[in-house]
């Protein structure tokens, strides 16, 4: 990479699968709890591009550090995609130990303090696990293959003896069936199923890559905020939209739920800052308490039980803020897997 800013390569995205495609030419990733990036890096310089173009670099250092490593032992600059998680206590050698969830995560995406954020590098160190290789050098590799390209990432880490537990090399199986029943034992979100013969598609969304959901796990956008009841501080529940088809933002369900108290401080004065007197929604809602309604730019994680026959989110929990994704981009998902039974994932196609 050089001294000059490098141009920006959006991610390739995964379509919403619903069961194990059928027949050979598969491999299958976990799909993990964390931060998405585009890592750009040299041995002088690294930025970590969330999705929606904003360069984390500075809120993990162990990471950067990892990269310069990488790109210096390389003898070139490389650009990977991968995800950036929350490290396990004990040292990670595989993408599998990397993974600890989002939450941890959470405190540390949005730092601009130098000395908090040093601080979290030793209480909530970070892993970077690298998944895809779409430049090497001045060579792009957007167009191979993702045999060839995943050929030349395994060979990039053992040229470069990566043995930092702040980047690892991103775990890929050929049996569909095998890698989800261990991510059913695991508690995992989910799997990610790509093609062996596929192009990178840059920006683009492909049925060459299917993420196979096993949790009801989605962001929507906070459209407002209701007053507390009794005791509660700060705020009652989040109202949250996510966009249909034609664009509408449609309103899925309040959440109270996940926030501690500081938690609860924290975003009423997020929320504050972007108040409106009309509501975002296509559909006004009805709410128990006086609403505030607020612009359509907060996006959060969240966690349900289901999806209501009325299109409500059930028992939504608070994950965390997510300004990686553009509110514009959340869109409503149908089920992917997430009520199979064990006994089904076993009888299908590997």
């Amino acid at each position: 990479m050089s001294k000059t800013r490098a141009a920006f390569t959006e991610p390739m995205y995964a379509t919403l699968g619903h069961g194990l495609p059928s027949g050979a030419g598969w491999t299958y990733e976990p799909k993990y709890d964390g931060m998405r990036v585009i890592a750009e890096a040299s041995s002088r310089q690294v930025r970590l591009m969330t999705r929606n173009g904003k360069d984390k670099h500075a809120q993990f250092p162990e990471v950067v550090g990892a990269l310069r490593s990488l790109a210096s032992r390389a003898g070139s600059s490389v650009v990977l995609d991968g995800e950036v998680v929350a490290r396990r206590r004990r040292k990670a050698t595989s993408s599998s130990a990397a993974t600890s969830g989002f939450q941890p995560l959470q405190g540390r995406m949005h730092l601009k303090n130098a000395v908090e954020v040093a601080r979290l590098v030793v209480e909530a160190p970070a892993t970077l696990v690298a998944f895809d290789l779409l430049r090497e050098g001045r060579t792009s590799l957007l167009h191979r293959r993702w045999t060839e390209r995943r050929e030349r990432l395994e060979a990039l880490f053992a040229e470069a003896s990566v043995g930092d537990a702040a980047l690892v090399l991103g775990e890929t199986r050929s049996r569909g069936a095998t890698m989800l029943a261990r991510a059913r034992r695991g508690g995992w979100e989910g799997i990610i199923a790509k093609r062996t013969d596929a192009r990178y598609q840059a920006g683009s969304r492909s049925d060459d890559w299917l993420k196979l959901k096993l949790q009801f796990r989605a962001e929507f956008v906070v459209g407002g905020f209701t007053e507390p009841r009794k005791t509660r501080p700060f705020l009652g529940a989040l109202l949250l939209g996510a966009h249909d088809a034609a664009g509408r933002l449609r309103y899925v369900g309040h959440m109270g739920g996940g926030f501690d108290r500081e938690g609860l401080r924290a975003m009423r004065t997020r929320l504050e800052k972007i108040e409106r007197r009309t509501a975002p929604f296509a559909e006004t809602p009805r709410t128990n308490e006086p609403a505030h309604w607020v612009a359509p730019q907060v996006v959060v994680e969240v966690k349900f039980a289901e999806w209501t026959a009325d299109g409500k989110l059930r028992q939504p929990i608070f994950l965390g803020v997510r300004d990686d994704k553009a509110a514009r981009d959340v869109t409503i998902e149908s089920v992917s897997m997430q009520r199979w039974g064990t006994g089904e994932i076993a009888n299908d196609a590997a």
